[in-house]
């Protein structure tokens, strides 16, 4: 999965901002706050809405906190031929439609206020399909709570298009929907069950209509748990109370008539949709999983920490990253096996004088055991320039992740060992299939590639590299232009000069030769009579004077 282009507007610092031509290794290169690392967390964005419905989203996220403007990000993603499974999903999705036609059978009741939404989502998962040049569209406008998530995809060779935010939420109202008119015939059957224990003489108040309710509803949704167990010990002790023992039985073989009627309507009924869902949820996940933000910050928690309220959008998941590094440990496969002895040798050969590190399980926690000769630590414990480290390696190196972005990666190295990183990227990237973005203000991570990002009045700009050079190029043609005109200009003048002389020189010549013999050349009278300064005249005279002799 690679990027080919992207648009990002009213985003932080970013009115509008359109790059084309991405190349594998991508380096947005300016000074300290022109708004690098909002490209970057605007194209985090826009991969992190397709897994979450809704995101908290303060105006501080809005450009100029104009909240009156959506925020907008469109990516133009190129998918492998083997990213997904084309015939597999079609197959998939038909067996899951022809479930939910089967549900909509076992239960017409349940889908009576519902059939359109359910025709709807028919279609809509029928009209799905992966595709392999995507146009990836998000949508957010400001709410002062969570904000619903506006996503499609669009095919860049077709006017195909596929609104999977308003897929989700149709999915999401339907499963209400099922789950609310099966809550209602759980209600009204306990209502029938009470009513059927009347003729029995048997008093059941309201606690045992609490019980009854709550196991006919695990038993819609199959039975288990400790709350069961719980409720049925309170069942039991209500029975015990029943002294007519074929009163009891009856009210037994009564209790397993409703639980009959209900076994495991909520699977038959809700799990086509489900099915369905996910499977259209998993392709976008896929896309979504495949991009990977490694923001400038630090990343491992030395302590106990506690998590703020709201929906916060989560930058990076270090549980998903160490879940990621355990199952790599754990059970290793040839191919990971070979990415290990990859990663260790690459680390010995660029930053084996800093200290050896070992990768392995320590306790219950996956930890990168740093050893420097002196001291072994956790790669935790080490600062943050070690950790930065640990993490771009391993993404770029141990993890299939097909895109990485990464903030800052100067932050806390030397100049030598950002020189080191640049050249280990330049190799992994170069004619690779993956692809990586960074941010930074350091001249080691800056290429003739590089696009240059500047702050102007309309917010966070870019000038590539080569418009950049063209922009210099044209300025330097303008000069040398310039200076050849000068030139031709002064050789124009001396030119003009030199044939004004001749012809003066000419004027001269004439007037003298109509002068009789007795006459005497008169530098005032020739001046007087062709308008030429006596000053030239007399030039003029004495040069004639020196030809002849």
């Amino acid at each position: 999965m690679r990027i080919e282009a992207f648009t990002i507007k009213n985003y932080r610092s970013i009115k509008e901002l359109k790059i084309e031509n991405l190349n594998p290794v991508n380096v947005f290169f300016g000074k300290n706050n022109v708004g690098k690392s909002n490209i970057l967390r605007g194209l985090h964005q826009a991969f992190f809405c397709l897994k979450n419905d809704r995101i908290f989203l303060p105006d501080t996220m809005f450009y100029n906190r104009d909240i009156y403007k959506p925020i907008e990000i469109a990516v133009e993603l190129i998918l492998e031929e083997d990213f997904y499974d084309i015939e597999k999903v079609n197959s998939a999705l038909k067996g899951g439609i022809d479930k939910i036609h089967s549900a909509i059978a076992y239960d017409q009741e349940i889908f009576m206020d519902s059939i359109k939404e359910v025709e709807q989502f028919i279609e809509e998962s029928e009209s799905f399909k992966p595709l392999k040049k995507v146009g990836l569209k998000m949508h957010l406008d400001y709410n002062e709570g969570t904000t619903d998530i506006g996503v499609s995809i669009e095919d860049l060779e077709s006017d195909y298009r596929f609104d999977y935010g308003k897929y989700r939420i149709l999915y999401e109202k339907l499963k209400r929907t099922i789950l609310g008119g099966i809550n209602n015939k759980i209600e009204r059957l306990s209502d029938s069950f009470l009513s059927q224990l009347s003729p029995l003489e048997i008093d059941a108040g309201e606690e045992v209509r609490e019980i009854l309710f709550y196991l006919l509803k695990r038993r819609v949704r199959g039975i288990g748990g400790i709350e069961y167990r719980h409720y049925m010990e309170r069942l039991r002790k209500y029975l015990k109370d029943i002294q007519d023992t074929d009163k009891k039985e009856e009210v037994l073989s009564l209790l397993e008539q409703y639980e009959e009627i209900l076994i495991d309507s909520e699977g038959l009924l809700t799990e086509p949709f489900s099915t369905t869902f996910r499977i259209v949820k998993e392709y976008f996940d896929k896309i979504s999983d495949n991009f990977i933000l490694i923001p400038n910050k630090e990343y491992f928690p030395k302590g106990p920490f506690t998590e703020k309220g709201g929906e916060q959008i989560e930058i990076f998941e270090i549980e998903r990253f160490e879940d990621k590094l355990l199952s790599l440990i754990e059970s290793p496969s040839k191919k990971e096996r070979t990415l290990i002895q990859n990663f260790n040798d690459i680390w010995s050969r660029s930053y084996g004088d800093l200290g050896e590190l070992e990768i392995r399980k320590f306790r219950e926690e996956v930890f990168a055991i740093f050893d420097t000769g002196f001291t072994a630590l956790p790669i935790e414990d080490q600062g943050l320039g070690m950790q930065d480290l640990f993490l771009y390696l391993a993404h770029m190196l141990l993890f299939d992740t097909a895109i990485i972005a990464i903030e800052e990666p100067e932050g806390g190295l030397s100049t030598e060992n950002q020189i080191t990183l640049h050249n280990i990227i330049e190799d992994v990237y170069s004619g690779s299939d993956k692809q990586i973005f960074i941010s930074s203000h350091s001249k080691e991570f800056e290429t003739p590639s590089s696009y240059i990002i500047e702050m102007g009045k309309g917010g966070t700009k870019e000038i590539s590299r080569r418009e950049k050079e063209k922009e210099y190029e044209e300025k330097i043609d303008g000069i040398l232009i310039g200076r050849r005109l000068e030139e031709e200009k002064e050789q124009y003048e001396a030119l003009l000069r030199e044939v004004t002389e001749r012809e003066i020189t000419l004027d001269i010549l004439n007037h003298i030769s109509k002068l009789g013999d007795e006459e005497k050349v008169d530098a005032q009278k020739i001046s007087n009579e062709l308008g030429y300064k006596k000053e030239k005249v007399e030039e003029v005279l004495r040069e004639i004077a020196g030809r002849r002799i």
